[in-house]
């Protein structure tokens, strides 16, 4: 027999479909289905942590066996004697199984054993089988049959977190529901009623947090919410508490170090990270922070709606209008920088000193040296039109011309300035500039670089005149149009291939196969001495 718990996320989990919020459709389906009489012989249900799936398979075997109907035919759990014992879990006749303790073939042959037999008090024997994925691949095909077919007073309801882990062969043979995340407002009304049933006293900032907190899981929001009423100072629930509980990083903290990284301010970026360091916030979640911090702010560049949530903080808003200023290029290589550092943090052995290096690079990537920006344009030549004023240049690009590089020759040319420019600066930065130049002249020897581009101010370009302007002569010509590193790869392959195509090999086999295509080639490369 089950007691009454003072837990809250036990104290209030659903005891039908009226009390569970944020699952509306698959409500309705389930009891269409029952009042219908048109019941699926197994359930699965799946979605993240504490959005519900055992409460429904529970509340779902309490309508099965309820019965007492109210006036519209509707199952009446709450005066139905079968429900409570379901409840009190009690009931012989609703068996609930736990697939992780309980994941062999023998098992499963003891529910196969079992279903044969008639239901001892309901109409019908209900096995839930909580975290179904980790039955093991003999006792799902164990299961096959009976699932298929089970006898008509039988029903399987099983729920799941990782419903990618299920064989298809089961998935087929069950009504599948998604039980979606719960959306803020619903989830922090619910919080709100929570509160004040308990007589807990919540400041809207505490509440937020614990909202952003528990992703959509109701479970987690209450957990959180009972923590915080245990771990509170005074009367009422404050945010710095929730920051301190959780261990999270304050957002003004976390919206300075992206304005620092932005703005290349590594006299204050460091002491900010140290400080958050002394004050215990985690390195992971500090990355993970600012990773959803870049995501938002590209979000909200697109669509400008994002800024009426109402669960926006004037924090928020500030930073929105301070990040709307930058391009959708330079937030993009802050995103790639993060997700690199977030791998090597989760390897190190020292995940603060790789954090504190990982925010460092991405401060360098994106700095975009405005203030210089006027003195550099002098050290380069860039024009949109054949560069006239600049006979010299002209007839050098005109001597590259007139030497007729092979397409070849022209991917090689690429090749060896992202090698250069990759092992000397930033891989990450050279695929920025070969994806976005066409590589025209390029010597190490001679330290000169000609490139071709559409854009002025493309990814990389300022990087690219800071790392080399010491060092290389470089001539920067705007063109509409220009062959890329791939372009050429492209041309290349499409060379290789009519080439291939009209040799007697290809036409012997076009003679058998007339509808014959060659659509993919690889250059292949042969020493002198190899015959093959």
């Amino acid at each position: 027999m089950k007691y009454q718990s003072n837990i809250l996320a036990l104290k209030y989990r659903p005891n039908d479909f009226s009390d569970l919020i944020g699952q509306n459709y698959l409500v309705e389906t389930i009891q269409k289905s029952i009042q219908q009489d048109k019941i699926p012989n197994a359930y699965i249900f799946t979605g993240i942590r504490g959005v519900g799936k055992t409460t429904t398979a529970r509340i779902v075997a309490k309508m099965l066996n309820c019965s007492v109907f109210d006036s519209e035919k509707k199952p009446d759990l709450l005066n139905c004697d079968q429900a409570k014992a379901i409840s009190e879990d009690r009931h012989p006749d609703v068996l609930e199984i736990d697939a992780a303790s309980n994941t062999s073939v023998e098992n499963a042959r003891e529910i196969i054993e079992n279903v044969k037999y008639n239901p001892v008090l309901g109409k019908y024997k209900v096995y839930i089988i909580d975290e179904v994925h980790m039955l093991s691949k003999s006792a799902f095909n164990a299961l096959l049959k009976t699932l298929e077919e089970p006898p008509p007073h039988s029903k399987f309801i099983f729920a799941t977190t990782e419903i990618s882990k299920v064989p298809i062969t089961i998935l087929s043979r069950c009504q599948r529901f998604d039980l979606r995340r719960i959306d803020k407002k619903t989830l922090s009304d619910f919080i709100i009623s929570i509160s004040k049933k308990e007589d807990i006293k919540i400041e809207k900032e505490a509440l937020n947090l614990i909202i952003k907190a528990s992703d959509g899981s109701v479970r987690d929001a209450l957990s959180i919410l009972d923590q915080a009423n245990i771990f509170k100072s005074g009367e009422e629930i404050k945010a710095t508490e929730i920051v301190n509980m959780l261990g999270f990083a304050k957002q003004d903290d976390l919206y300075n170090l992206s304005k620092y990284i932005l703005e290349n301010n590594l006299s204050a970026l460091i002491p900010t990270l140290e400080d958050m360091y002394m004050r215990g916030t985690e390195t992971t979640k500090i990355i993970e922070d600012l990773m959803n911090i870049v995501n938002w702010s590209c979000k909200i560049k697109i669509d400008k709606t994002l800024m009426k949530d109402e669960f926006l903080s004037d924090e928020d808003k500030n930073f929105a209008d301070y990040v709307i200023q930058f391009d959708h290029g330079k937030l993009n290589i802050f995103w790639q920088s993060l997700m690199r550092g977030y791998d090597e943090i989760k390897i190190s052995p020292h995940p603060h000193s790789t954090l504190e290096m990982v925010l460092l690079r991405c401060a360098f990537l994106l700095n975009d040296q405005k203030s210089s920006s006027s003195e550099e344009k002098k050290k380069f030549k860039i024009s949109q039109k054949e560069l006239p004023s600049s006979p010299n240049l002209d007839q050098a690009i005109q001597n590259k011309l007139e030497s007729k590089p092979s397409l070849k020759n022209k991917i090689d040319l690429h090749q060896r300035f992202f090698q250069f420019y990759g092992k000397n600066f930033s891989p990450l930065m050279a695929g920025l500039i070969i994806e976005n130049c066409e590589i025209i002249a390029f010597s190490e020897a001679k330290k000169e670089l000609i490139i071709h581009v559409t854009n002025e101010n493309f990814s990389g370009s300022e990087e690219l005149k800071k790392n080399l302007k010491d060092e290389f002569t470089i001539d920067i010509l705007i063109k509409e149009n220009i062959n890329t590193l791939e372009v050429l790869k492209n041309l290349h392959k499409k060379k290789l291939i009519d080439a291939e195509m009209q040799t007697d090999d290809f036409k012997k086999v076009l003679a058998k196969f007339p509808n014959a295509k060659i659509i993919d080639i690889e250059e292949v490369e042969r020493g002198e001495d190899n015959d093959g």
